[in-house]
């Protein structure tokens, strides 16, 4: 899959779009041609949005942030680290952070591993709020 921010313009007829992709990304897309054409395949799956720039990861990165929070709210509380995690996200969806509704009218807060910067600072935000409502003083290393 490729994932990046590219330049978009709209054609004169509807539904013809052209997309320019980084020249960073020009190895990925000529495979993904190839494999396309390999297959004879002339379609392929598009999912469209404002650009974004993707949370960090690893060491020292926001997702690390994030969830040593959560592992220290877990810790104090005796919850379970994906329980407190699935919590944290649904306070946040308050703050921007995106969900989709399920069959049942339930708003779900969307994966992080999708989430942008901006988004994962809303999950780091919540985890301080909800600390701060628990009386937990976090350790920011």
């Amino acid at each position: 899959m490729i994932e990046c921010n590219c330049d978009i313009a709209f054609g004169d007829n509807p539904g013809t779009v052209c997309i320019t992709f980084p020249r960073a990304w020009h190895d990925e897309v000529l495979q993904f041609k190839q494999l396309l054409d390999n297959k004879k395949v002339t379609q392929a799956y598009v999912k469209l949005g404002k650009p974004r720039k993707p949370r960090t990861t690893g060491d020292g990165s926001q997702s690390h942030h994030l969830n040593g929070h959560v592992q220290q709210i877990a810790e104090f509380t005796g919850d379970e680290f994906d329980d407190v995690k699935m919590e944290i996200k649904r306070r946040a969806i308050k703050r921007g952070y995106p969900f989709h509704t399920d069959s049942f009218g339930n708003a779900v807060p969307d994966s992080e591993a999708n989430s942008s910067t901006v988004e994962c600072g809303y999950l780091i935000d919540e985890a301080h709020e909800v600390a701060a409502f628990l009386n937990i003083k976090l350790k920011e290393t």
